[in-house]
């Protein structure tokens, strides 16, 4: 086990985008620009985004995404055998349910990796700050569940356990590959386990094959990380998300129908959990985090603009540390800023930046600064 506490003041991973970035993108896809070119803005924005996250005072650096369309496109723009589609999906805000386009991707055919999933990415934060960088990762045990489609992916995998193990291999050497290029946190983001919680998911929650789609994700997962040798020092992480567009999010509910089996199986040194308002239930489930393992809670909103206070944070961390121990918590937003690029949530750069100032103030106010 790796000394993962170290990265108390912690971020999900994706930022707003700028808006040189999304024009740049746009004009790529009009052909009226070429991938260096967009790849040059990119750098541009990668390297304000790090300045201003090492002011902010943040553990750990990330390249806010900028590289990808969505959370799930660095593994897709990586592995050809993927076909996507368009439909409207329901989204929920405080004022209710509402739908919006959404990309749907689906394997239509035996993938045959390209390149690395996130090629280029960890060298050029490396040339940028000598501060712990984190890279992302979309989860395998996501891909197996939501990528699969009836009639389409059956052609071409005999199962979907035959489909998982590849797609965990894919990710477990991307892992080992970032490990080498001295990534020091890797995390991998999964969405799906949201589909097990809550009111509005009950039909799948409890429907026929639930359980066994659960265990197969968690298995997935699992495969994916389990053995993986990492230098002290070096953390993986899995995201547990409820989905994040716009402002929006796509699940609600309690941890504890699946905190048991979630957090005592996969074998990663931290656990990002949502805890920024009171859809996300209470800290109860976090009794069930095995000792030695990290739970970063997303107590600060990344959806809305409203600045959190210390004292309020603090506050909660310590209900939280009636199940868990202090020594076992860490503090982040609940979700990234922009998970997907054109989609990034109703807030500015600066208030963006200013949550991340009060993660890294609120977290040397409560472990000291060496955590």
């Amino acid at each position: 086990m790796t000394d993962s506490a170290v990265f108390r003041a912690d971020q999900v991973g994706s930022l707003l985008r700028p808006q040189a970035v999304l024009d740049a993108r746009r004009r790529l896809d009009a052909a009226a620009i070429g991938p260096g070119e967009l790849r040059a803005i990119e750098d541009e924005a990668i390297a304000a985004a790090v300045a201003r996250q090492q002011e902010a005072g943040i553990d750990v650096v990330t390249d806010g995404e900028f590289r990808r369309r969505d959370f799930r496109t660095g593994f897709v723009d990586a592995v050809d055998g993927i076909s996507m589609r368009t439909f409207d999906m329901p989204w929920h805000t405080s004022d209710g349910v509402t739908k919006l386009p959404s990309k749907q991707f689906m394997i239509t055919g035996r993938l045959r990796q390209r390149r690395r999933l996130a090629e280029g990415e960890a060298a050029y934060l490396h040339a940028l700050t000598s501060a712990p960088v984190k890279v992302t990762l979309i989860a395998p045990g996501f891909l197996v569940d939501r990528f699969w489609q009836d009639g389409e992916t059956d052609r071409f995998y005999a199962s979907r356990d035959e489909l998982a193990a590849e797609l965990a291999a894919i990710t477990r050497a991307e892992i080992e590959a970032l490990i080498a290029e001295g990534v020091q946190y890797i995390q991998l983001d999964n969405p799906g386990y949201g589909a097990f919680l809550g009111s509005h998911a009950r039909e799948r929650a409890s429907g026929p094959g639930a359980q066994a789609a659960f265990d197969r994700m968690v298995d997935t997962d699992t495969a994916a990380v389990e053995g993986v040798q990492r230098p002290a020092g070096v953390s993986l992480g899995l995201h547990v998300c409820r989905g994040n567009q716009s402002s929006m999010w796509l699940g609600e509910g309690d941890y504890l129908p699946i905190a048991e089996r979630l957090l005592g199986s996969v074998p990663v040194d931290r656990f990002l959990l949502e805890y920024d308002d009171d859809r996300a239930g209470g800290f109860e489930p976090l009794r069930y985090l095995p000792a030695g393992k990290v739970a970063v809670l997303g107590l600060v909103s990344s959806k809305t603009a409203a600045l959190e206070t210390a004292e309020g944070l603090a506050e909660r961390i310590r209900a939280a540390a009636k199940f868990a121990g202090l020594d076992q918590l860490a503090l982040s937003p609940q979700c990234g800023f922009a998970s997907v690029a054109e989609g990034g949530n109703r807030l500015t750069a600066d208030e963006q930046f200013a949550k991340l100032r009060l993660v890294a103030d609120s977290a040397r106010a409560i472990w000291g600064e060496a955590g």
